[in-house]
């Protein structure tokens, strides 16, 4: 079976969607070594012959006009480069996809976020309405990252419970695992952090909820020694972020130093309003770090029993639950113990075998 990959979106800057496309590939061109990846630049772990390029300028941006042209790139030319290539299938790791294929489609839907916040989303969220009504009709099967998204799309479109495969996430265990202690002094002073801090990773896009968590953290910060650390892109925040000496903005954080930021944090809170997933409390458990998270749409299918979960509209339940963990050394070493157990249960390789199952399902409903 030969798979095309349609990673015309990456960028050198990889958040949730991308490090699941260059993960994903990875795992699905060491299974089969005549996969085929559209992507705008090489990246590490796929030989250079897996990857046929695309143009630098449609990759991921933030830019109107650059994914004006990637888009005219995946329903102009992508399907005639499938087709060139010899692919059996075309796999969308996102909802971007050629309207008009002229090969078999898979595609990947990770949330309906901006469906649910079109607002945060402006046009890009237009065109996901438009694909996401177009979607029955142009592919053969999609793939979801959980049960939540699952009950979403049925909920959203006529598309057959038995086209969707659930295919949860999962993480590189060669990256995120708990980091040596004899490097956390060294690390700690690149970044310029306090001692003790608890975290929170993501980009500031309104949904994730992280005014909640700054608010709450000025009213209690008296009661800890700790700071509040912000990993994520800013320009997603929609108006002024509070200032305070204790809240450390540290915006886009590379994914080789993310282990380490997760090890040395004393906790990890997570409030946000919707995941389609949850990739970011997934990798602080396999780095041993406790797990405050909001029990909204999927993310207690991800943490199971393994962390504390929180009604993310309560600001006074949130603050009780970080006093309390911070201040019980047994409570914090029992989340450590029970999120490594729990990260277990998730690969990407177990990712990139439902994928691979899912597009092998596309290709005999093709007879």
């Amino acid at each position: 079976m030969k798979i095309g990959i349609n990673a015309t979106f990456l960028h050198n800057a990889p958040t949730g969607l991308g490090v699941f496309t260059q993960e994903v590939s990875r795992c699905l061109v060491e299974r089969d070594r005549d996969t085929l990846i559209f992507s705008p630049f090489h990246f590490d772990g796929v030989p250079r012959s897996a990857i046929s390029l695309v143009p630098s300028s449609i990759g991921g941006s933030t830019r109107f006009w650059n994914n004006l042209l990637r888009v005219s790139y995946q329903n102009a030319v992508l399907p005639f480069r499938c087709r060139a290539g010899k692919r059996d299938l075309l796999y969308c790791p996102m909802m971007e996809y050629p309207f008009l294929p002229m090969v078999p489609l898979v595609v990947q839907v990770h949330d309906l976020h901006p469906l649910r916040f079109l607002p945060q989303f402006g046009r890009a969220g237009l065109y996901f309405k438009l694909s996401l009504a177009r979607l029955g009709k142009t592919a053969r099967r999609i793939t979801v990252v959980s049960e939540y998204v699952k009950e979403e799309l049925l909920r959203e479109t006529d598309i057959p419970d038995d086209r969707i495969d659930v295919v949860l996430n999962g993480y590189n265990k060669k990256r995120f695992y708990p980091q040596p202690l004899q490097e956390r002094k060294e690390f700690l002073q690149r970044y310029s952090l306090g001692d003790r801090y608890v975290l929170f990773v993501g980009n500031l896009f309104p949904y994730k909820n992280v005014t909640l968590l700054i608010e709450t953290f000025l009213r209690i910060k008296e009661e800890i020694p700790h700071d509040l650390v912000i990993a994520g892109r800013r320009e997603f925040f929609n108006g002024t972020l509070p200032q305070d000496e204790r809240v450390r903005y540290l915006d886009y954080v590379p994914q080789g130093d993310l282990p380490g930021l997760y090890s040395y944090a004393d906790i990890l809170v997570h409030p946000s309003l919707s995941e389609g997933f949850g990739l970011t409390p997934l990798e602080a458990m396999a780095c041993g770090t406790p797990v405050i998270c909001s029990n909204r749409t999927s993310l207690p299918e991800v943490i199971g029993d393994a962390g504390l979960l929180f009604d993310p509209a309560d600001s006074a339940a949130l603050g009780e639950l970080i006093l309390t963990t911070l201040g019980n050394e047994g409570l914090r070493k029992t989340l450590s113990a029970k999120g490594l157990k729990r990260a277990e249960l998730f690969s990407w390789e177990k990712t990139a075998q439902g994928i691979l199952h899912s597009c092998e399902k596309a290709l005999q409903g093709s007879a």
